[in-house]
């Protein structure tokens, strides 16, 4: 007769990680499957919060279930009244950075955190990006800032709740440049990093 696996220890409380993800899309999945169910995707929302050491998280009750992150910590939209709506259905806030990775994804840092813009609203954005003299900025000179260089335009994004410079981040330094993490990489039963 074989023997059932054992499952590790795990005691109420415990921090968990690797089976809750976000998409870039602002999708939640558990182990790679879609949530579907509105009342688990509104709990998720709702409960979801970032720690001091950048990583994110949902509290369900005393237990706290670290989420890996697809891209970035938040998905945004733009309302009809032109604010920015997180996935989670909360107000994004001002945007006090942007920037544009080397495959065009947009990242705001918002008074909510790191966000990208969802697909829908990129052409919402572009329509708001100008060059230094205020003239409106082309496809060309958005392709130069997500190749870097020399010739690298300075770019403004010109939002109705102010101005920000529109500067060039490659996804992988993302992360460091707007203080989240995106995988905390803890297994299962594992202790929380100090």
């Amino acid at each position: 007769m074989s023997e059932l696996p054992v499952t590790p220890a795990w005691s109420p409380g415990q921090p968990l990680a690797g089976w809750l993800r976000l998409t870039g899309r602002g999708t939640w999945l558990i182990r790679d499957a879609a949530v579907e169910h509105p009342s688990l995707r509104a709990h998720l929302n709702r409960h979801y919060q970032r720690d001091a050491q950048g990583r994110y998280f949902v509290q369900n009750g005393a237990q706290v279930v670290f989420v890996r992150l697809d891209y970035a910590p938040y998905t945004v939209h733009v309302a009809a009244d032109g604010s920015l709506v997180a996935h989670t259905g909360q107000p994004a806030g001002a945007v006090q950075a942007a920037c544009l990775d080397e495959a065009g994804v947009l990242t705001l840092l918002t008074e909510l955190g790191a966000a990208r813009a969802d697909e829908a609203t990129l052409e919402y954005f572009a329509d708001r990006v100008r060059h230094a003299d205020d003239q409106p900025a082309d496809e060309t000179a958005l392709s130069a800032l997500m190749h870097g260089g020399a010739d690298t335009p300075a770019l403004i994004l010109d939002l109705p709740q102010g101005r920000v410079p529109l500067t060039r981040c490659a996804s992988n330094d993302l992360p460091r440049a707007f203080g989240f993490v995106r995988d905390p990489q803890q297994q299962y039963g594992a202790e929380a990093p100090a």
